[in-house]
């Protein structure tokens, strides 16, 4: 080969190399280019919902703030019992919720609202239109009533709600971090208060949280330092006047002012998930007062909370077995509010106890919107029809005709019927006369000491106000 073909060949070799190493540049900055937006979009994204997370809402809202345009709103929106959906239906199934309920809010939004999943069940929704409280409230209010429907996951169908907090940004150098913790706060705000999910930010909301926060921690202690008590409520059977069973009732006597008050400790007790353990020590009070009075059983209230704990039914089981008490003695009391958000689960957990020999009650009967549907899906062994029934009976015909049927259709399902909140010897005479199985209130018993239960005053005695008031056609 001549040395000028030796160069040429040469030539050729390198200009061949150099384009295999273009090649291979262009594609690797193209492989690294890819990469880098795989990156940013992990790092800006939630990959379950495959919204915008956290960090894209603090960068968002960091923009907006130092912005020249209208002044920004933010919506925190927590979802009430997702943990709970997985602990008990499992990840899957949570995962599967998130999905629906982000297209279910995205489905409510302005086209340039940003909503984000900032982690677990909370979503975020900034709104930077003009008048944005407004929106953001109407946009909330959108949200609730879509969030009203249930959700079919598979062979579940879960109920949950959001309970949703809004914050402004007012024109007073407020960061980022003190706008989220605010709509925070409303969101707590709005969670405690049960009848209203939706809240918009004050500074005294502050002052609360701090409250409740005070007084699940001095609650906790007193747990540990055996400052509870159980006190018992008689119920009587409306004709022969035994007293059948009682109802334990918490109570925090070194506790002080409202703070005290059952209607205030336990719903922060559900919130903190301090509940369970109220319950558990609840539960062992309560069996270990069967086993003294031996012969009457003891109803326990269970909280939402605690009855969708994975493993309910077993501990009650167990309990049972560790106290030796026969199951029939227990008696279990929940609400409307531990069915309505996964109802296949509660169904098991029923249906387990149920097995075992535990009777289900169905308290506060006629509060919720829906418990005739309830009655359809769920076998109860008894229902306790709210005091609220029980007032109408000193307005008039039309609380007494409504009692009347609520009894009987009880009656008609097998269960027995408790009228809850009885407080005169009227309305226990009534009661009696319309078939009504067992009383329960002020009028037969306050909730004392265990030793108290049989110190009643018996129905016969009251029958004799309601003959002096007109007989059987002050009924009708």
């Amino acid at each position: 080969m001549s040395v000028l073909s030796a160069i040429l060949l040469a030539n050729i070799s390198l200009a061949l190399l150099a384009a295999i190493i273009l090649w291979q540049g262009t594609r690797h900055a193209s492989q690294l280019a890819a990469v880098r937006e795989q990156f940013a979009k992990l790092s800006s994204t939630d990959p379950v919902t495959e919204l915008p997370n956290r960090a894209t809402l603090h960068d968002r809202l960091n923009a907006a703030l130092s912005a020249n345009g209208p002044e920004p709103s933010l919506m925190v929106m927590d979802l009430d019992g997702f943990k709970v959906v997985n602990d008990t239906l499992g990840h899957e199934t949570g995962d599967e919720l998130l999905k629906a309920v982000a297209m279910r809010m995205t489905s409510c939004l302005h086209e340039k609202d940003l909503l984000a999943r900032v982690g677990g069940g909370e979503f975020a929704a900034l709104i930077t239109r003009p008048d944005s409280v407004h929106r953001a409230t109407q946009t909330a209010q959108s949200i609730d009533k879509a969030m009203s429907a249930p959700f079919r996951i598979r062979e579940d169908v879960i109920n949950i709600k959001a309970n949703i907090g809004i914050a402004a940004a007012r024109q007073d150098d407020s960061p980022a971090t003190e706008i989220l913790r605010r709509a925070d706060v409303a969101m707590f705000a709005a969670k405690s208060e049960k009848q209203e999910s939706i809240r918009v930010y004050t500074p005294e909301m502050d002052e609360a949280l701090q409250l409740r926060r005070t007084i699940n921690s001095e609650l906790d202690l007193a747990l540990m330092n055996n400052q509870l008590q159980l006190v018992y409520q008689p119920l009587v059977c409306a004709r022969s006047g035994k007293v059948m069973s009682a109802e334990a009732l918490m109570r925090w006597p070194s506790k002080q002012g409202q703070a005290g008050s059952p209607g205030v400790f336990i719903p922060i007790a559900e919130e903190s998930g301090l509940i369970s353990k109220l319950g558990a020590w609840a539960l062992d009070q309560a069996m270990l007062e069967i086993k003294r009075q031996k012969t009457i059983p003891i109803a326990v209230n269970v909280s939402p909370v605690q009855f969708r704990v994975d493993g309910f039914a077993s501990s009650v089981e167990a309990a049972l077995e560790r106290h030796g008490i026969a199951p029939d003695l227990l008696h279990i009391e929940i609400t409307e509010g531990v069915l309505i958000s996964h109802t296949g689960e509660a169904q098991r957990t029923m249906k387990r106890l149920r097995e075992m020999g535990v009777q289900v009650l169905l308290d506060d009967f006629g509060t919720g919107y829906s418990s005739l549907s309830y009655l359809q899906q769920f076998e109860f062994d008894g229902l306790k029809i709210d005091r609220a029934f029980i007032q109408q009976l000193d307005i008039g015909p039309t609380g007494r005709q409504l009692l009347k049927s609520i009894i009987a259709l009880g009656h008609s399902l097998n269960m027995k019927v408790v009228a809850e909140g009885v407080e005169t010897e009227d309305q226990a005479a009534i009661l009696q006369l319309l078939a009504c199985d067992f009383l329960q209130g002020y009028a037969l018993g306050r909730p004392d000491a265990a030793d108290k239960l049989h110190g009643v005053k018996r129905p016969e005695e009251l029958l004799g106000t309601l003959h002096r008031n007109g007989g059987w056609s002050a009924v009708n």
